[in-house]
């Protein structure tokens, strides 16, 4: 992509935040409803979570590459450890978490260390035929996420990470996408399918959004006499028309959940739908200058801070606390003290990703001056 020098909005920035925290909060929320039987399992309103999640990830993994080959030195073993340390230290200790109440719910650690060491290097629910690990029915997600990272990465940042050795390229990238086929053919094969198409179609749409941007810009210059007031009345005119386009495609949304009586919310037309109801909103934000007060950014940035803890914990807590037809007013106090617990990992681990990161580059020799400078604090620039 030859222009790398898009920037988020403060606004959109925060919606997408709002947007993590629902989907997050969602999941959790209804796994535990599903366990005291208050909602059937595949509840629609649960899987928009996952759908959300899938939108977020396609979307700033590539915002997050664009940004990063600002820098003439990022290439794959970068982006590769920058993924490693927000993924795997929190996967780490929240295994033993996981562990530890899968046991008091007699599930044997022993019996079933196999199944542990394939659930920890994300190949589980695949064609090798390894269950996800314990009773935690939605681990099956993980390995999407990171072999579409890695895929997704190595096909932007291959070839400057090889110095243009094709041959090279070519190889690793049919590796990636190989394991992806063996995620899908394992178990919920059609689920996965229609996820990656939602997270490539995500990709796909900050990269419009980014052309959407260029043409506002372009216009813009050719009326030099007035270049802001140009550029205001495009933008106007563009959310004028992502909110029509959003609109419509949340109304055929619901219409075709009605219509299939959501008796399968991971249909594929059904979260297109969705999916792109959000992107234009998205649209909405880029391009709207609404200013959040300090206290409401801050809720949300500590909310979000231990996202994926509390993703991968919380259904191994409910399992052992929750019981079909428990009091609502329990759950909720089980739910608020997963939180709590999740915050209290993360605090040690996702929150300490960009730490590790630098300790990682610097382990392995990869610490740029700039990236010295910046975490020394003489020079603030966020690298990703």
């Amino acid at each position: 992509m030859k222009n790398n020098n898009f920037t988020l909005s403060d606004t959109a920035s925060i919606h997408i935040n709002i947007l993590r925290v629902f989907s997050i909060q969602t999941i959790a929320f209804c796994h535990g409803l599903e366990n005291i039987a208050a909602i059937p399992l595949d509840n629609p309103i649960g899987v928009s979570g996952f759908t959300f999640l899938m939108l977020i990830s396609g979307f700033l993994i590539a915002y997050s590459i664009i940004k990063g080959k600002r820098d003439k030195n990022y290439d794959f073993k970068r982006y590769f450890l920058r993924r490693f340390s927000r993924i795997y230290p929190v996967l780490l200790i929240g295994f033993i978490v996981i562990i530890f109440f899968d046991w008091l719910n007699k599930y044997k650690f022993l019996e079933n260390i196999d199944i542990f060491l394939i659930n920890i290097i994300l190949l589980n629910n695949s064609v090798l035929g390894f269950p996800y690990y314990g009773f935690n029915r939605h681990l099956w997600f993980l390995p999407l996420f990171w072999y579409m990272y890695l895929l997704f990465g190595w096909l932007l940042l291959g070839l400057r990470t090889t110095k243009r050795n094709y041959f090279l390229y070519i190889i690793i990238l049919a590796l990636f996408s190989l394991i992806i086929i063996i995620i899908c053919l394992g178990t919920q094969t059609t689920k996965k399918i229609n996820y990656i198409i939602i997270w490539i179609l995500s990709a796909v749409f900050l990269f419009l959004m980014i052309r959407l941007n260029t043409y506002i810009e372009k216009k813009s210059l050719k009326n030099n006499f007035d270049e802001v007031k140009r550029k205001n009345q495009l933008k106007k005119k563009v959310k004028y028309v992502s909110l029509a386009i959003s609109t419509f495609l949340f109304i055929m949304a619901l219409l075709r959940g009605i219509y299939f009586k959501f008796d399968n919310p991971y249909e594929l037309v059904y979260n297109l739908f969705l999916t792109g109801a959000v992107f234009f909103l998205l649209i909405i934000s880029q391009y709207t200058d609404f200013i959040y007060p300090k206290k409401v950014k801050k809720a949300l940035n500590f909310i979000a801070s231990y996202s994926f803890t509390l993703f991968l914990i919380h259904v191994a807590v409910f399992n052992f606390l929750l019981k079909p037809f428990d009091n609502v007013i329990y759950f909720i106090i089980i739910y608020i003290n997963v939180n709590i617990l999740s915050f209290i990992i993360a605090y040690f681990t996702e929150m300490k990703s960009e730490k590790i990161y630098h300790y990682l580059l610097k382990l392995f020799g990869l610490e740029t001056k700039t990236q010295k400078l910046s975490k020394n604090g003489r020079e603030k620039v966020r690298i990703y």
